[in-house]
């Protein structure tokens, strides 16, 4: 998503996404919000004048100016999966395509 920036050697100047890398496909935010969305989120991120809006489907569901909060809430909601392990994932992935 191009709001939530590149990550750059040291982490962000105002948090250090410690987990980014290691976790995350592809070590990117946009790796979380992948994650999620093989989980049924429909997550999405958009400008709304001067605030970034993040809904999920057609609920907007976290409406920030700052780009640190944007980025923080991509984190934790990412790295909420990313931890999980893989054949767990996948699992939890298989039983939400049943529903």
């Amino acid at each position: 998503m191009q709001y939530l920036g590149q990550m750059q050697s040291g982490g962000y100047p105002m948090i250090d996404l410690l987990m980014l890398e290691k976790y995350f496909p592809g070590g990117s935010l946009d790796g979380g919000i992948e994650l999620a969305n093989r989980l049924d989120w429909g997550l999405t991120v958009q400008m709304a004048g001067l605030e970034y809006v993040v809904s999920s489907g057609d609920e907007p569901i976290l409406r920030t100016e700052s780009k640190d909060a944007l980025q923080t809430f991509i984190y934790g909601l990412g790295l909420a999966y990313a931890v999980l392990p893989e054949d767990l994932f996948i699992g939890l992935e298989a039983a939400l395509e049943k529903l």
